[in-house]
């Protein structure tokens, strides 16, 4: 599949680019879209699970039904335990073949607490919606996590009936794939401005279902940690008081902070059974974005960057402790560090630029992933209504894609990454976090001096940047 883009004026127009350049670019797919040097196999026992800590997700998409483990998939927006939306709202849970997660929450009596009421509520037999509340999952909620599930584990298929644009293309597949096209991704959807307790029980329940990879495409609110540089900083010295306590919307209570101090201690913990895969930010934050900014040596926390397809660091990437970066969509950017413009855009006028475009870092690829049907999520459709014909047909391709990008679509990209290592059998599964970090790293590929230390994973054969006009 072939994505381009035209713009009127003086301005160039933008060529036609391989919308899965990122997977050619990560020695995924070979430049003929066929697997480099792995097989499509599905993994025994069971498929790779990655856990996806984020919003929920359109599961009708075509390219995700058989990507999405609806019976796994949990909605903590909704109710305080969760609530499953796969099932129907009078149905009852089955078995869900939990773990034990008692020694991650050894001696962290909060976390002890919330987990022996999840472990209560996910009895087989228990109803499938906490206290009659329907889950939060409508569309309208799932623009992200379809991005971010698209790029992780989405399937190839060819679409029921036909295709109504264009319109000699009836028997025309949807050849867009994941990092993975054999993983399950199991949604936990939260809502994004949470307190501590919802984001315990995700990554308690993600330890439960002994998920291989976490993934967490966000930063958390801790309010001492989401800037850490402020908390070294005083407000009033008469007081102690820091700035981060003085910017705070609200006193924060005792029980409160301390469900924020064990929730670190958990994914610490829980990054050491399995690897917690984070994005660092977007806003080039200069360690990255909480938790991804406690990524060592010593645990399981991947904290991610985004390089563009030229092979330079995406403009609002972090650039200093981070595990890993992958292919991301560029931005512009115009401040005291860089002038990073698109010279392709139809307003771009050389003569008013600020400074000339030296370095010449921009990249107008995008990272192209799966969108909710219809005119909503990230890609607009210009077709009426948010609900596909009533005969199924597909309406086009914009109606299905969108453009992604942000180190939440790099995070994507490695966490598939790491998957496809399960489910290729090049990590055996349960061998933790910090050995699945070590595999990470020695399959990744320094990009040169000009980069510093930026180092990008590659499944097979070097790094291919096809941006480099």
């Amino acid at each position: 599949m072939m994505i381009s883009a035209t713009q009127t004026g003086h301005s160039p127009t933008y060529p036609a680019y391989d919308s899965l350049w990122h997977l050619v670019t990560m020695g995924v797919l070979n430049p003929e879209h066929l697997p480099n040097e792995w097989e499509p196999t599905p993994p025994s026992p069971r498929a790779t699970r990655v856990a996806m800590i984020d919003t929920s997700v359109a599961y009708d998409h075509p390219n995700l039904k058989d990507a999405v483990n609806l019976n796994l998939a949990l909605d903590l927006f909704s109710a305080r335990l969760g609530s499953f939306p796969g099932y129907p709202a009078d149905a009852a849970l089955g078995d869900l073949h939990l773990g034990d997660s008692t020694m991650v929450a050894q001696g962290l009596p909060h976390c002890a607490s919330l987990l022996a009421d999840l472990t209560a509520r996910l009895f087989a037999g228990q109803p499938v919606s906490y206290k009659g509340i329907a889950p939060a999952t409508s569309q309208v909620f799932s623009a992200h996590g379809t991005a971010m599930a698209g790029l992780i584990g989405a399937r190839p298929v060819a679409p029921a009936g036909e295709v109504t644009t264009p319109p000699d293309a009836a028997q025309l597949v949807l050849p867009y794939c994941g990092v993975d096209p054999l993983c399950d991704v199991v949604p936990i959807s939260t809502n994004f401005d949470t307190d501590p307790e919802a984001l315990i029980l995700a990554f308690l329940y993600a330890d439960l279902i002994e998920a291989d990879v976490i993934v967490l495409p966000r930063v958390i609110p801790d309010p001492s940690r989401t800037v850490p540089e402020l908390s070294s900083y005083l407000a009033d010295d008469s007081t102690g008081t820091s700035l981060t306590d003085a910017v705070a919307h609200c006193p924060i209570s005792t029980a409160e902070r301390e469900q924020w101090e064990e929730l670190l201690e958990l994914i610490v913990r829980i990054s050491l059974r399995r690897p917690v895969v984070c994005a660092a930010g977007n806003a080039n934050e200069e360690y990255g974005v909480y938790p991804a900014n406690f990524a060592s040596d010593e645990n399981g926390i991947i904290s991610v960057g985004a390089i563009n397809a030229k092979g330079w660091n995406c403009s609002y990437s972090p650039t200093r402790n981070l595990t890993v970066w992958a292919p991301s969509t560029d931005a512009e950017r115009v401040d005291r560090a860089e002038v990073r413009k698109d010279e392709r855009r139809y307003d771009y006028d050389a003569e008013t630029a600020p400074v000339p475009n030296v370095n010449d870092r921009y990249s107008y690829y995008d990272l192209i992933a799966t969108d909710v049907p219809g005119m909503g999520g990230y890609a607009t459709s210009p077709f009426p209504g948010t609900d596909l014909p009533a005969d199924g047909r597909l309406r086009e391709f914009g109606s299905y894609y969108c453009r992604f990008g942000g180190t939440s679509g790099a995070s994507a990209l490695v966490a598939g990454f790491v998957s496809l290592a399960f489910s290729t059998g090049r990590l055996s599964r349960g061998c933790g976090g910090v050995e699945a970090k070590a595999w990470l790293l020695s399959s990744s590929v320094a990009l040169g001096p000009d980069h510093g230390t930026m180092v990008m994973p590659v499944f097979s054969g070097s790094p291919v940047f096809p941006d480099q006009d």
